[in-house]
Parts: structure tokens; sequence; C-alpha cells
């Protein structure tokens, strides 16, 4: 098959900006969601505007997480110089799976984390003395969601810096399917943070509310959102698994 340079630095300004381009739409809403339940309660409750607008600085740069993983990610891609001709169809998607694997693998996450930061500032409205609670629940939570996008920069920099070149003479046929390998991993960890990321983020954020309005009851709210969320994280677990095989095992 022919190749050229050009065709790596394609994929490489392509993977950028899907990447980016892709995280920073879930990012920005969930840290908007978060803002917009944060001046709704401070209009609740005036006396609790410090705390509201701490949270909820705290939530946005949790939320945002992905979006600067996948920016990292970005700027490797632009100017890491992976631009060697030696790497041939098999650093080629490589490069372009990895912008793919950390942009659609940190959607997830910022909506899931979005909507816990905005329910824990309905929470912190309602409940303004056990703030304290909340705020350790809510960045909890946060954190439980954000593991998936972990996986995703994970899988991302490992196709960026252990994808081997491509073999001198090697056939057409293993070129396509090695390359195929590399773009199903990025796809796999991509998509299959969607449902874990978003739906451990629910479970963090009704946890939350409950403790705004149950705060006697928050040893068994966080038990529960911990049990939901192991749960939810296994399927992420299973593309994170299936990511590697594809990687190294075809």
């Amino acid at each position: 098959m022919s190749f050229s340079i050009e065709i790596i630095n394609i994929a490489s300004f392509l993977g950028a900006g899907l990447g980016v381009g892709i995280a920073s739409v879930s990012a920005g809403i969930g840290e908007g969601y978060t803002a917009g339940h944060a001046t709704s309660g401070i209009m609740e409750q005036p006396k609790a505007e410090d705390q509201l607008l701490r949270n909820m600085l705290v939530s946005q740069a949790v939320t945002e997480t992905g979006a600067i993983f996948a920016l990292v990610v970005a700027l490797l891609l632009i100017f890491g110089g992976f631009a060697n001709g030696a790497g041939g169809w098999y650093r080629t998607a490589a490069l372009l799976a990895a912008g793919l694997a950390v942009g659609l693998g940190s959607v997830g996450p910022g909506f899931g984390s979005g909507y816990t930061g905005g329910q824990a500032m309905k929470a912190v409205a309602r409940m303004p003395k056990h703030s304290n609670s909340i705020t350790a629940s809510m960045l909890i939570g946060q954190a439980l969601a954000q593991t998936d996008a972990i996986f995703a920069l994970v899988v991302s920099l490992l196709l960026l810096y252990s994808t081997p070149n491509q073999p001198a003479g090697v056939e057409v046929g293993r070129i396509v399917i090695k390359s195929i390998s590399f773009l199903g991993a990025g796809l796999a960890i991509g998509f299959g943070t969607f449902g874990p990321g978003i739906a451990i983020g629910y479970v963090s954020g009704r946890a939350n509310e409950m403790i705004g309005r149950f705060p006697d009851q928050r040893s068994i709210l966080t038990r529960t959102m911990f049990l939901g969320s192991a749960v939810s994280e296994s399927t992420a677990i299973y593309s994170l698994v299936i990511a590697f095989l594809l990687m190294f095992s075809v």
C-alpha cells in the first residue's frame, strides 16, 4: 500500500481536532448545568452564596477533567513529533484512534460530573449547614465518573507511544487488520464509557440530592452510591479489556 508522511500528519491533526472538540461538548454542558443550579440556589438561599459559589467552581473544575485530558493529547498529536514515515499505516491509524479515544471517552464523564454538580448545588441550597458533607459526596461521585475518562486517557497514551512501526514488506491484509484493530480500540473505550460515565453521574447526583433532603441518612446513601457506581463501572472495564486486546493481541 502506498504511503506518504503527509498521511500521518493528517491523522494527527484530525485526531487532535476531533478529540478536543468532542470532549469539550459534554464538559461545557456539564459546567453550565452546575452553574445554572448554583444561580438558582443563590436566589433561594442568598445567605449560602459563598458555599454555592465555592462548590460550583470546584465542581466545574472536576467536570472539565476530560476536556483537559483531550487538550493534552491534542497537543501531543500536534507537537509530539509522530510524523515518522517508518510508522506507516499502523501509526496513522493509532494517532487517529488516540484522538477519538480521549474525545469520545470524555463525553460520559463530562455529562455525569455535571449532573452530580448540579444536584449538589440544589442540595446545598436546601441544606446550607450540611455543605461540607454534600461537597465531599459530590467530589467522590465526580471522581468515580471521571474514572472512565482516565481509562480513555490510558488507552490514548498507549496508542501514541506503544504502537509499533509498520514492518517492511508486510502483507496488505495484515496492514488493514492491524490498522482497524487500533481504530477499534479507540472506539471501544470511547463509546464504552458513554453509559457508565453518565450512569455514575446520575447515581451520584441523586445521592447528593437525597443527602440534601435527608442528611441523617448520609451513610446509607453513600453506600448505595458506591454500590451502584461499581456495578455501572463494570461495562467500562469490559471496554478497557477489549481495547487492550485489540491493541496488543490482534
